[in-house]
């Protein structure tokens, strides 16, 4: 964590595992400062394959950390003026999620929690850095903060929203039984 930002403490108790250790990072994760490629073209999140998505973009941070950019467009609004708290809930998951992939692994979302510190209005662009904290077993912790780094209320050092989440690991097969569920070829326990 950056130290010059103004973090607010998440209100939860959530507490790391004692036996969590950090993952190595994976040989094939881009440099530090280096586009990632988006995981699924047609990911609402992230995807250039989704006309109705958010257009995520995400750079390779130091370590197990990404950076994430949204601009937070009319079609998010919420409350007057403002992003739709869902809206940065899925930022957040997206982010964390991408984080997940510093280890190389493929990951869902097991748990996801926010903390909302301010209003983040409408034509302005959002940074979400996310991170690895701790693995144990299947088990993925991570945490992120975001800020405004562009157009109104643009404070790169006040941030705007906190998260942590929880995110199990999979393999290829757990999308080959999702799909097959979806297509009608039987039930699939996910």
């Amino acid at each position: 964590m950056d130290p010059g930002l103004d973090y607010l403490a998440m209100s939860s108790t959530w507490t790391l595992p004692d036996d969590a250790t950090l993952p190595e990072r994976a040989a094939t994760f881009p440099a530090a400062g280096q586009p990632l490629p988006q995981h699924w073209s047609k990911c609402f999140g992230c995807g250039d394959d989704q006309p109705s998505g958010m257009s995520m973009s995400f750079t390779a941070g130091e370590g197990l950390e990404v950076w994430g950019r949204l601009e937070v467009a009319q079609r998010y609004q919420g409350g007057p003026g403002v992003i739709h708290g869902g809206i940065l809930s899925t930022a957040f998951d997206e982010a964390q999620g991408m984080a997940c992939h510093a280890s190389h692994s493929q990951v869902v979302t097991g748990h996801l929690e926010i903390d909302y510190s301010r209003p983040i209005p409408l034509g302005s662009v959002l940074e979400i850095r996310a991170r690895i904290d701790g693995t144990v077993r299947r088990k993925i912790y991570t945490s992120a903060e975001a800020v405004i780094v562009e157009g109104p209320g643009a404070d790169p050092n006040t941030v705007v929203g906190t998260s942590r989440a929880l995110f199990l690991t999979i393999t290829d097969e757990h999308f080959v039984k999702v799909q097959k569920s979806v297509a009608g070829e039987g039930a699939s326990s996910i």
